[in-house]
């Protein structure tokens, strides 16, 4: 699906991974409020845009003087960059920001869209604290059904300030300035108990299951193999709590910790320092699932996600079925756990000689693709 962003940016934007018969939109109303919030209210030329997503409005902001793009996910960076390509726009070297690097001291304004977990929420307000001039606007906007409602209080308490706007298409913004230091201290990464091991895993703001270890990892932990030798892939990491599971059980496995998130590679690479120390013979890749990987592994695990952001995204997983498949060496084993509602017997089966359910209880099954 091809959208126009809006008259005060003709861009033709697209999401990536591109897909036949895309239906999410590279864009929302909130995109929108936002942009346009910036378009009115703007102190100066240069502005920040923080979790952007398609790159909408970065490449709006570009077309009214410098601006930076920070954010976590290296999918969003890849359809800014591919949606820069479509519209002839000239990306600015180091115009990324992956976290947390110190944005420009010229930043004018930031635009933010609300993250969808609260700890990179709270994490991203105490990096603009201390990262942006005192008096620098940050407006920020989200849909309402996803909008936490302690947005006004974290505001308060990070920046010391900050009020809610009106409403508009199921979008609100919200409006602060920069306080010109820290207020309060941005919260320390999670801790996640793995009580069947006895650790307690580091897990970075935004990272998945950084709460608690998530019911479907726990199952899966149940059903790791044993005897593995070889190259191993934990693809969508997240902590990366399946491949640490497997590289403690199976010392003679070489594991590749791999996910979209910068903060989740990070995650599992602490973790897997803390566990195996810091010569371990493990492996990490920051990237969309496995592409630029040239290796084969053994063993793929798979605990995929069926959303991106707040969208509702099957084919998030249907894409990382493919990887996987591309990726396995001759005799090569994938492991996946998944909701049963999910029904990934049909897909699965499309892609692999042998397809069976190893394990199963009342939510979920994991399958064994050969």
């Amino acid at each position: 699906m091809a959208e126009t962003l809006s008259p005060f940016a003709p861009l033709t934007l697209r999401r990536w991974p591109r897909r036949r018969d895309e239906t999410l939109r590279a864009w929302d109303a909130a995109d929108l409020y936002l942009w346009r919030s910036g378009q009115q209210e703007q102190r100066g030329p240069a502005t920040l845009v923080v979790n952007d997503q398609c790159g909408a409005l970065w490449l709006s902001a570009l077309a009214s003087g410098p601006a930076w793009s920070a954010g976590d996910s290296w999918l969003a960076w890849c359809a800014a960059e591919a949606n820069a390509r479509d519209n002839g726009v000239e990306l600015p070297e180091g115009g990324w920001l992956w976290p947390w690097r110190q944005p420009p001291a010229s930043v004018d304004q930031v635009l933010m869209r609300v993250p969808k977990e609260n700890a990179l929420l709270e994490a991203q307000l105490a990096w603009l604290a201390t990262s942006l001039p005192a008096g620098t606007p940050i407006w920020l906007a989200g849909m309402d059904k996803h909008l936490p409602p302690q947005l006004v209080p974290l505001m308060q308490r990070y920046l010391g300030n900050g009020q809610a706007g009106l409403g508009w298409k199921k979008a609100r913004r919200f409006q602060a300035v920069a306080p010109g230091g820290a207020l309060a201290r941005a919260p320390e990464p999670a801790r996640v108990a793995v009580s069947e091991r006895g650790w307690r895993l580091q897990a970075g703001p935004g990272v998945f299951g950084s709460q608690h270890l998530d019911i479907g990892a726990r199952f899966m932990l149940e059903h790791l193999p044993t005897g593995v030798a070889g190259d191993v892939a934990d693809l969508g990491c997240g902590n990366g709590v399946l491949g640490l599971a497997l590289a403690a059980d199976n010392p003679a496995a070489r594991v590749t910790f791999c996910d979209e998130s910068a903060l989740a590679v990070e995650s599992a690479r602490a973790n897997a320092e803390a566990l195996f120390g810091p010569s371990h013979r493990h492996r990490f890749h920051l990237g969309n699932g496995l592409d630029g990987r040239q290796e084969r592994f053994d063993l793929i695990l798979l605990n995929p996600p069926f959303h991106r952001g707040h969208a509702v995204d099957e084919q998030v997983a249907r894409t990382l079925f493919r990887h996987a498949r591309r990726h396995l060496a001759a005799g090569g084993e994938l492991r996946v756990v998944a909701n049963r509602h999910l029904r990934y017997q049909r897909p699965l089966a499309k892609l692999f000689e042998q397809v069976e359910v190893i394990a199963s209880n009342s939510k979920f099954l994991i399958y064994r693709c050969r």
